[in-house]
């Protein structure tokens, strides 16, 4: 099964590759604010029948108590945030330069699971962190 995991992320990191690609073109006659609304009502039409259908799934969220439905509704607003800032940053920047920033995301993982969830870290995190954000600059600054 952990196999599966590894090939839905290579797929993830290849789709978002596209879409970001795509995007550029798309944010040429879209704004960022319409884009992430059109985007988030197509998929809520497209994953409907399958929400739907998982009614484990859809009876846990409905049974969930109020701290666990609020933080799924803050995670849903922060997507949103987050989906139309990286859209905002491909329209003025461009997919490449835009896509070398936002790929910083799993430094900050690293950091709010640090302060969220009080996990341990050690110097792979701080090497990694560094090397994450020299690579930016050196991609930025000399490309």
């Amino acid at each position: 099964m952990k196999n599966v995991g590894y090939i839905y992320a290579i797929a993830a990191a290849v789709s978002w590759g596209l879409v970001y690609a795509l995007d550029q073109k798309i944010l040429t006659k879209l704004t960022p604010l319409a884009l992430t609304f059109f985007s988030a009502l197509l998929i809520s039409l497209v994953t409907l029948p399958f929400v739907l259908a998982d009614q484990a799934s859809l009876k846990s969220l409905l049974e969930s108590d109020k701290a666990h439905m609020l933080l799924t509704v803050f995670s849903i607003l922060i997507t949103a945030l987050a989906t139309f800032f990286i859209l905002s940053g491909i329209k003025l920047l461009g997919s490449p330069t835009a896509s070398i920033f936002e790929i910083a995301y799993p430094f900050f993982v690293v950091l709010f699971s640090l302060i969220l969830y009080k996990t341990t870290l050690n110097a792979y995190f701080f090497l990694g962190g560094i090397l994450i954000f020299a690579g930016a600059f050196v991609i930025i600054r000399f490309s």
